[in-house]
């Protein structure tokens, strides 16, 4: 996932919600929670308090925008994201073994793949200087 993919899900400014919410059949108390819990994430991700994120939410920031208004350098950022992409990897593979989906040397074997993949295409994004991820979107 490109920066603006977790910007989207820290924000909630992705398509899905751009374009009418959490999906078809959630309720109003659905949507109040999962929005609620995305501004929770964003101001713990970031060490700002969530009014801050609401603001800068309503303001049409991204993530990238409100870190750099926060005094967090795009290095420091990249880094914390991609901690954040790691360690939800980590917690997905641990409920897959947990729950014997898969064994715990297919799940290390994924997360090397997975962490070698990132690094390529970040090795790449920095040879071509597109600035996009794997899949086409925008990071920085």
């Amino acid at each position: 996932m490109g920066m603006l993919g977790i910007a989207g899900l820290l924000l909630g400014t992705n398509s899905a919600y751009a374009f009418g919410g959490f999906g078809k059949n959630a309720t109003p108390e659905e949507i109040a929670e999962r929005q609620t819990e995305m501004f929770n994430r964003t101001a713990t991700f970031l060490g700002i308090g969530i009014d801050e994120v609401k603001n800068a939410w309503a303001e049409g920031k991204n993530l990238k925008e409100l870190a750099k208004e926060k005094g967090i350098s795009e290095e420091t950022l990249k880094a914390k994201v991609q901690a954040e992409r790691e360690n939800n990897m980590k917690t997905h593979l641990n409920t897959l073994v947990s729950k014997g989906v898969i064994t715990q040397a297919q799940a290390d074997k994924h997360m090397e793949v997975m962490k070698n993949r990132i690094q390529n295409q970040q090795n790449n994004n920095k040879s071509q200087n597109k600035g996009m991820d794997g899949m086409g979107r925008y990071m920085f």
